[in-house]
């Protein structure tokens, strides 16, 4: 009987031991597996995820189209801001460039070691691939465009880092592509032109054109501040994101009330949606809380946004550039505005903006 028992002990004992050095196993497997993903993660060099564009409005005069996009990658997504808050807002944002015919967004993802000229096996590795929108006919027509693909088979020397703001040369629209080349042991930048219609390069720079920006527009007055609030572009988006894109994401319940929630439901619906944006289809192009282009038509399509009868006139300054008498003026009403304000000057000088120059 004690040998019994001395032996169901060590067998209980032995059992103890197991599940213990089982658990302490596990225990230290899921170690192993965070630091492992913490370590994946936090070495990301850019990071956006995959997104495609699931549902959309078109506003009923054509003016913007709303859109809410949809990810591809959700699970991953969550990964990289759980280890990357700070900065997963603006990285998960929309990130792209279109204009009145196109909207197109890039989806990256880029590893910190990744060796300038090596390409990723697969997308687990990295990948830097466009989706396409063209605008036509109140549909939105996409097409993808694996863009390390497209790049080396165009040239394997070439590998794309960086797209541009769509530039409309001779009729046709047109996406820069910054490429490094490697040559002779020593990388340099190319800048190829895609043409948006064919998918096909048409020729290639050593130097960046770009729009000729200029210093002369309406200071939108309040319109500015209330744009600044009520928008989030600046947290989901950056800076070369503002001029290569012309479109306004809304902050969270800010268009409760206001005329597009009456006039247009299904618009204000999708649009008050999270990862929604409106794309302007307009003369007029916003950008870091300026109008370039035809600022009557921007104020007429931001009173979708307010409550009726908002003034959105209040504390604008016309620069005597933009005006029909040369002088400055503050005007604090549309009449006011329509009084002074020449849009056929600040057309023109638009189409100045939009003659391409170098970039130093």
């Amino acid at each position: 009987m004690k040998k019994k028992l001395i032996i169901a002990s060590s067998l209980i004992l032995a059992i103890a031991v197991a599940m213990f050095g089982l658990a302490t196993y596990q225990h230290h497997q899921q170690q192993e597996k965070a630091k492992q993903e913490r370590e994946k993660y936090e070495n990301y060099d850019y990071y956006t995820g995959q997104w495609e564009i699931d549902s959309y409005k078109y506003l009923d005069d054509g003016r913007g189209v709303v859109v809410h996009w949809k990810s591809l990658t959700p699970e991953e997504d969550k990964l990289f801001a759980k280890y990357n808050p700070e900065i997963s807002e603006n990285y998960l944002g929309v990130h792209g460039a279109s204009n009145e015919r196109y909207i197109i967004r890039q989806n990256i993802k880029r590893l910190k070691n990744m060796p300038t000229m090596s390409f990723p096996k697969d997308d687990s590795e990295g990948y830097f691939k466009l989706s396409i929108y063209k605008i036509q006919d109140h549909t939105l027509q996409k097409e993808d465009l694996d863009l390390y693909r497209f790049v080396k088979k165009y040239n394997k020397t070439y590998k794309p880092v960086e797209i541009g703001a769509i530039v409309e040369k001779d009729g046709k629209d047109y996406l820069p592509i910054e490429t490094y080349q490697s040559t002779g042991g020593k990388v340099k930048t190319k800048y190829l032109w895609l043409n948006l219609e064919t998918k096909q390069i048409e020729w290639e720079d050593t130097k960046m054109q770009r729009n000729n920006r200029q210093d002369i527009f309406v200071d939108l007055g309040k319109l500015r501040d209330r744009i600044s609030e009520t928008t989030d572009n600046l947290s989901t988006t950056t800076g070369v994101d503002s001029v290569n894109q012309n479109m306004l994401s809304f902050r969270k319940n800010v268009l409760k009330n206001s005329v597009l929630e009456t006039k247009d439901p299904k618009a204000y619906q999708l649009l008050s949606e999270k990862d929604s944006q409106i794309y302007i289809l307009l003369d007029s192009k916003f950008e870091d809380d300026t109008v370039y282009g035809n600022v009557q038509q921007f104020i007429d399509l931001y009173q979708l946004f307010v409550p009726a009868n908002t003034n959105l006139y209040e504390g604008i300054t016309i620069p005597a550039e933009l005006s029909k008498d040369g002088q400055v003026h503050q005007v604090n009403t549309k009449d006011e505005f329509d009084r002074y304000y020449d849009v056929q000057k600040d057309n023109e000088l638009n189409k100045q903006r939009q003659a391409l120059v170098e970039r130093n």
